[in-house]
C-alpha cells in the first residue's frame, strides 16, 4: 500500500474549560460538589468514548476495504505470474519432448542403417530385395501358366 493510500488519523484534544478546577471550586453552592456538572462531564466523557469507538470502527472499515482491495490486486498479479510461469514450463517440457522424439527417431534410423549394412555384408538380402524377387517370381509363374496353356492348346487331342 503506498503512502497516499494509507489512512491518516487525526486526534485532536478539546479544551476543557473546567479542567484544573477542583469539584469544590466548580460548585455553585456553599462548598458542595456540583453533581449536575459532574454528571454532565461523565456523560460528555462517555459520549467522547462512544464517538472515539465509532471513529475507530470507521477507520478500520475504510482501511479494511483498502487492504482487501490491495490483497485482491496482489492475488490477481500472483495468479497471472503463476499462469505465465506454468505456460513457460509447459513450453519447455514440450520442446524437450519434441527434441527427445527427434533424437529417438534419429537413433532408430541410424541403428536400422547399421543393421542393414551389416546384413548386406554377410549376404542377407533386404526386405525390398525380397519383395522385388517375389514380384519377379510371380511374373515368371504367370508367364509359365500362359506358356503351358498355349502348348496344351497346340497339341493334338490324341497325344493326351
Amino acid at each position: 500500500m503506498s503512502d497516499e493510500q494509507k489512512p491518516t488519523i487525526n486526534v485532536t484534544r478539546g479544551r476543557n474549560k473546567e479542567r484544573g478546577k477542583s469539584a469544590r471550586e466548580a460548585a455553585p453552592g456553599a462548598g458542595g460538589p456540583d453533581l449536575m456538572g459532574l454528571a454532565s462531564r461523565v456523560v460528555q466523557g462517555a459520549r467522547s468514548v462512544w464517538l472515539a469507538g465509532l471513529g475507530v470502527l470507521s477507520v478500520a472499515q475504510e482501511t479494511g476495504a483498502q487492504v482487501f482491495d490491495a490483497l485482491v490486486e496482489e492475488g490477481k498479479s500472483w495468479e497471472q505470474a503463476r499462469r505465465e510461469e506454468t505456460e513457460t514450463r509447459r513450453r519447455r517440457v514440450q520442446t524437450l519432448v519434441d527434441q527427445g522424439a527427434q533424437t529417438v527417431e534419429a537413433v532408430e534410423d541410424r541403428v536400422r542403417a547399421e543393421v542393414d549394412d551389416a546384413l548386406r555384408r554377410v549376404g542377407v538380402p533386404r526386405r525390398s530385395d525380397l519383395d522385388d524377387l517375389r514380384g519377379r517370381v510371380n511374373d515368371l509363374a504367370q508367364k509359365l501358366d500362359r506358356l503351358s496353356r498355349a502348348v496344351e492348346a497346340e497339341r493334338p487331342n490324341d497325344e493326351a
